[in-house]
């Protein structure tokens, strides 16, 4: 049929993707995504050996969806247009996002953005491990604030919780003075200016890597 001779590894991947934005992971199965696809759950086995083969290609495509700023405008602006990108592209599939942690990028259209910055990084004057440093530095830094604005973390964070009219509230004043007075500041924060924040702490202490000229 000629449905089935279109069924590639990208169109599999595409559609996955989609039933993770509409429906979220739980929801994706073999099964289910055969039908999106009008086709049999043994036609996808001829193209990924099970779930996670697929969830790994969609991680790919999204990877593949951060920017890959051109060569000459300087390793910080480099940086922050990635990392701004990475952001951007994990909020819009909040439900595919997680996967961005599981599997590394790993295609060519995956790893653009890293070539992008290893180039602009060792042309700063950045030596091979100085990069590979600031490479894990600044994935460690998305990875970790892409966990925190998706799950709301500091939002839930008992210390930014108002105690008033609990069998706490008593004690919190007087046992933790500190944590009553900052607790209230971490859920009152907008997401983007505290990871731009974060973004130019990192940066800054980055070019502590270059060589001394």
């Amino acid at each position: 049929m000629p449905r089935k001779a279109r069924l590639n590894e990208r169109a599999i991947a595409e559609a996955a993707l989609a039933v993770l934005d509409a429906e979220g992971i739980e929801a994706l199965t073999m099964r289910h995504l055969a039908e999106k696809l009008s086709t049999s759950a043994m036609a996808l086995y001829n193209h990924f050996p099970d779930k996670d083969a697929v969830l790994e290609a969609v991680a790919q495509l999204l990877l593949a969806e951060i920017e890959a700023p051109p060569p000459g405008i300087g390793w910080q602006e480099t940086a922050r247009r990635i990392m701004r990108s990475a952001r951007t592209v994990t909020l819009r599939h909040p439900h595919a996002a997680p996967l961005i942690a599981r599997f590394p990028p790993r295609t060519p259209d995956a790893l653009a953005f890293v070539e992008a910055g290893f180039r602009s990084f060792r042309a700063a004057g950045f030596d091979p491990h100085s990069t590979a440093r600031a490479y894990r530095a600044l994935v460690a830094y998305s990875l970790g604030t892409l966990e925190v604005e998706l799950g709301a973390y500091f939002a839930a964070h008992p210390a930014a919780q108002a105690p008033a009219g609990s069998l706490d509230q008593p004690s919190v004043g007087r046992l933790l003075p500190t944590v009553d007075e900052v607790g209230p500041e971490l859920a009152a924060s907008d997401p983007q200016a505290e990871f731009e924040f974060g973004l130019n702490v990192l940066i800054t202490g980055l070019e502590a890597l270059l060589p001394h000229r």
